[in-house]
């Protein structure tokens, strides 16, 4: 049965995608078969793995509740071959996205959608990996709904630590559950060692607020991502050697121990 893991936070631009991108290829190096799902409007998770012209994508798996799931899940491209073990459903457009959210609120049961796919393909698949937009919209309440843990990357700043009280915010909304129900890393990503005010305030704002849920590996700030993000490739295959390649590989340690 997969693990399935919803990564979010209530602020753009705080890794989720280089989160999700390098997560699933550490895990699916070790073995495990990881299906990735892009929701976000921007669908870069699915220009990393595909060629953007798939015939089927996440629309056609919640828009209609007989399609058959498997149509629509792909193997990945890595520089034009297929990596194993590692799979996606694709996204669109921005407006094709959009488009998505507002026809699933017509829909009977919109918010488990996802949840009632899934359960068709869970056992050909260790982990299920969400890729998520900062909109608390139809598409992301399915991703919560049908995770069963949520990784939150965050930013030394303010709003994106408040961020992470969004997130928690939403997701007691959807599942009807209290804080210390919910299964959930804080990953300190794209820390700037540097900026010594920020880290220690992000430092003792963790310690403090979510003590048991701070990831041990922190993503600090490097080149090397810029670099992988360029050529839309995870940080392992840009650059095998890279410390980028390293923080990835030991928070999929991290992932594959934190077993609820």
């Amino acid at each position: 049965m997969a693990r399935i893991i919803c990564v979010a936070n209530g602020k753009g631009g705080v890794n989720k995608t280089t989160t999700t991108v390098n997560l699933g290829y550490e895990l699916a190096k070790k073995g495990f078969r990881v299906l990735f799902v892009d929701f976000d409007s921007q669908s870069d998770l699915s220009k990393y793995f595909t060629n953007m012209d798939s015939e089927f994508y996440i629309g056609d798996v919640l828009l209609d509740h007989k399609f058959d799931i498997q149509k629509a899940i792909y193997p990945a491209i890595i520089k034009g071959d297929e990596m194993p073990n590692l799979f996606i459903i694709p996204g669109r457009t921005r407006d094709v996205m959009t488009k998505l959210d507002m026809d699933m609120v017509s829909l009977q049961r919109r918010e488990q959608r996802l949840e009632m796919q899934l359960k068709k393909v869970a056992d050909d698949y260790d982990f299920v990996i969400c890729d998520t937009p900062p909109t608390a919209n139809t598409l992301v309440m399915n991703a919560v709904n049908a995770a069963d843990e949520f990784i939150i990357p965050t930013e030394f700043k303010s709003n994106s630590l408040d961020g992470i009280d969004t997130v928690l915010d939403h997701i007691q909304e959807v599942k009807f559950c209290e804080e210390d129900e919910i299964n959930f890393l804080v990953v300190p990503s794209k820390i700037d060692k540097r900026a010594k005010k920020s880290l220690n305030y992000g430092i003792e704002y963790c310690a403090e607020r979510f003590p048991e849920n701070t990831a041990k590996t922190t993503i600090w700030q490097r080149t090397d991502f810029t670099d992988a993000e360029f050529r839309s490739l995870p940080c392992s295959v840009a650059n095998p050697a890279s410390e980028a390649a390293m923080y990835y590989k030991n928070l999929a340690n991290e992932v594959i121990n934190n077993v609820a």
